[in-house]
């Protein structure tokens, strides 16, 4: 009785989970997207980033003193590819709810 009572429960919660992936997607669906937001972030940052001072370089002749900006945000824009990438990879993945005709807990006493 309590075996199919906890059945019941693990049935609706799997059509209750069902129902989650249709309105927001399966956690690979919204990793991926987050993936792209870091992405974009990344390029933005990038891009953003100042070629140079000229009035600097005019008065003190310092040259390529964003360079280490640039390189590291280059760097944080590969990373952020290959999570993307790797998230895409996994996309079709589907977490399944697992439903036991005896509950693990019965599954002992049961012969």
């Amino acid at each position: 009785m309590t075996g199919e009572q906890l059945k019941r429960i693990q049935e609706e919660t799997a059509k209750i989970q069902q129902q989650r992936f249709q309105e927001v997607g399966t956690p690979a669906e919204v990793g991926a997207r987050q993936a792209a937001r870091r992405q974009l972030e990344a390029a933005a940052y990038l891009a953003a980033v100042p070629t140079g001072d000229k009035y600097l370089e005019q008065t003190t002749g310092k040259t390529g003193q964003y360079e280490p900006v640039k390189q590291a945000a280059a760097q944080q824009l590969t990373e952020a590819q290959k999570e993307y990438a790797e998230a895409l990879k996994k996309i079709g993945e589907k977490p399944t709810p697992t439903i036991a005709e005896t509950p693990s807990w019965a599954q002992k006493t049961v012969t």
